[in-house]
């Protein structure tokens, strides 16, 4: 009896260990789940935040472009005026810009064998050549040779004004071949004072690039 008490008593102690040996795996199973679901829901939190500051620095940087976008459309643009020249040995045709920005050119004609420079400006309102300008280049150059050599170019110059009058924003240069000599020119620009007048180049200054040159 003694015997088989204390077996089953045995008996009955091992099953409880086996239980609670049991209780404490499942116990430590779904601690294990408790653990890991906590994690998902850290890492899922952490994903909505990257999220967030992504989505904040995309916005950030469209509103930057669109801003930047805006204030170059208003600001006013600068058209680029480039200066023309076309001729033969007899007569040289330029264009030369009158302002900086906006209006018509002044177109200018160089005769060869008189050495004369015409010119005229379009009024933009009447459409008619409003504004004349007229110069003895051959006389500044004091050319011997009885057949000079010309030649004509243009190019932008800011100018202060001077005596009332407000230069052109370009300048011509001729250049004569048999006097070896650069001269500069400006022109007054076009106004309602100066409409319909007929004007004079101005003389601003030379340079020499050869003594003499035959021909």
């Amino acid at each position: 009896m003694t015997t088989e008490l204390v077996t089953k008593t045995g008996l009955k102690k091992r099953t409880l260990l086996r239980l609670v040996d049991v209780s404490d795996k499942e116990y430590d199973h779904f601690g294990g789940h408790r653990h890991c679901s906590d994690a998902g829901l850290s890492s899922k939190s952490t994903g909505r935040v990257m999220k967030k500051h992504i989505l904040s620095s995309a916005i950030t940087f469209a509103a930057g472009a669109l801003a930047m976008a805006a204030v170059m459309y208003l600001l006013p643009q600068k058209s680029a005026q480039a200066p023309v020249a076309s001729g033969n040995d007899k007569f040289t045709m330029i264009t030369v810009p009158t302002l900086e920005t906006g209006n018509a050119e002044a177109v200018f004609v160089l005769n060869h064998l008189t050495g004369v420079l015409a010119g005229g400006v379009i009024d933009e309102q009447s459409s008619k050549f409003a504004y004349s300008y007229l110069h003895n280049v051959a006389a500044d150059f004091q050319a011997n040779a009885k057949d000079p050599k010309y030649a004509i170019v243009t190019g932008p110059a800011n100018l202060r004004s001077g005596g009332g009058v407000a230069p052109a924003y370009g300048l011509i240069y001729v250049a004569e071949l048999s006097s070896g000599a650069v001269i500069a020119y400006g022109f007054p620009r076009p106004s309602n004072r100066n409409k319909g007048t007929v004007m004079e180049l101005v003389k601003l200054d030379f340079f020499k690039f050869a003594e003499s040159v035959g021909q």
